[in-house]
């Protein structure tokens, strides 16, 4: 392996169980001269034909749904869990970060613990008492840190065990979601510990559930589907890899029904029946819009009980689930828009300041200060195209496209 390299994988399959079948499978059909260069019959594989390189000071993220084989590949790096065919080579002092409690003791206390981590990774205990101090500083547990852990509560574990993990000098990093149980103080701590540690050197690799970590903080992605690596490329190209797959199990409403009207939740004083998005000076229906172009929505209503006073709010989410913007009727508005047939309602949106992508409208009708009318969540999706402007000034990060001025003044 290149010295510049921290972690080299070539042709990586891993199966778990007892082998006995593939291997009498493969022995089958061996005595029947059977080709055995197809690998993938001998499974079932959680990972198959896995290859990349991480160099040295380098931060990969991984993404993919559940099962995709996330987890199976860090067990992989750490050395946990053997795998089945090729190689995988790491260099360097590793803290793997891949279940919650893995390495912590219930029985001891948190700074007894602290001591137990460091001595696996190949501290003495003066290192790890000089090192004291800072972790106990980053955990924030206080009296806690002298208590046993089997007191303590899940996030409390995930503090101990991430303090340790990035405060011991390690030089490749594995975080397996284990942030998600954190509180959201906590969890801003360590996004911003491991932006530190990134830009220090330090080789990070993080699988989450929340597609814009990877995207702060990890300079290449590969996303993983049903064991293989289906895309790797940059955060802001795997991310829309990732968000595409998503979508294609989109519940929306356009030009059908997937939500019977009458199991839905709510009065049903009016249901929502269909949803089109239009260009806003010709009136065509589109399908997609350029950041910062107006547009127009059209929702479709089944008025069964006139409705002289309502609330409805039109929700954008994008999709890793983030309510982006909130549009409700105004409260002045709200007399003129009373409903007493069939009938299209229109939102108007200006200036859709939002960065390209693909999003989902949620809607929902209430009574004021009174129950739910209708809801249909995941009821349209749409495309933002990108336009000069916003490819001229920035990449394909964020959410929100902000029109920037650059100007250059002399000292005063």
């Amino acid at each position: 392996m290149s010295g510049d390299l921290a972690i080299q994988a070539r042709d990586v399959w891993k199966r778990y169980g007892l082998p006995l079948r593939p291997w009498l499978q493969r022995r089958v059909d061996r005595l029947r001269a059977d080709g055995q260069g197809d690998r993938a019959k001998y499974g079932p594989w959680a990972l198959r034909d896995v290859s990349f390189e991480v160099k040295r000071g380098e931060s990969l993220g991984i993404v993919g749904k559940n099962g995709a084989g996330k987890s199976t590949l860090l067990k992989l790096i750490a050395g946990v869990s053997p795998l089945t065919h090729g190689s995988l080579e790491v260099s360097g002092r590793l803290f793997p970060m891949i279940e919650l409690a893995a390495g912590i003791h219930r029985d001891l206390t948190g700074r007894e613990n602290i001591k137990l981590l460091g001595a696996i990774m190949g501290f003495t205990a003066g290192q790890m008492e000089a090192k004291m101090p800072e972790v106990e500083d980053f955990a924030e547990l206080g009296e806690w840190l002298d208590k046993p852990v089997w007191q303590y509560s899940s996030g409390m574990q995930t503090r101990l065990g991430f303090s340790v993990a990035v405060n011991v000098q390690a030089d490749i990093l594995l975080i397996d979601e284990v942030l998600s149980v954190g509180d959201i103080n906590f969890q801003k701590k360590c996004l911003n510990r491991m932006d530190e540690l990134s830009n220090s050197g330090v080789t990070v690799i993080f699988v989450t559930h929340n597609p814009y970590s990877i995207e702060r903080i990890c300079e290449r992605a590969l996303y993983l589907e049903g064991g293989e690596i289906a895309a790797a490329g940059s955060p802001s190209d795997i991310l829309s890899a990732y968000f595409k797959g998503a979508l294609d199990r989109s519940t929306t409403i356009a030009g059908k029904d997937p939500i019977a009207a009458d199991l839905r939740e709510g009065t049903g004083a009016f249901r929502i029946m269909n949803v089109s998005m239009h260009d806003v000076a010709s009136g065509q229906e589109i399908s997609s819009f350029s950041t910062g172009d107006s547009v127009c929505f059209r929702i479709t209503l089944d008025v069964r009980e006139p409705t002289a006073s309502y609330r409805f709010s039109l929700r954008i989410v994008d999709p890793a689930s983030t309510v982006v913007s909130f549009v409700d009727v105004p409260i002045s508005a709200r007399r003129s828009l009373a409903l007493g047939e069939d009938s299209v309602l229109e939102c108007r949106v200006d200036n859709i300041n939002l960065l390209p992508g693909q999003y989902w409208l949620d809607l929902v009708a209430r009574e004021i200060a009174g129950p739910v009318i209708d809801s249909v969540s995941y009821a349209y999706t749409f495309n933002i195209l990108s336009n000069s402007e916003v490819i001229e000034q920035m990449e394909n990060r964020g959410i929100v496209y902000l029109p920037a001025h650059w100007a250059l003044r002399e000292s005063p």
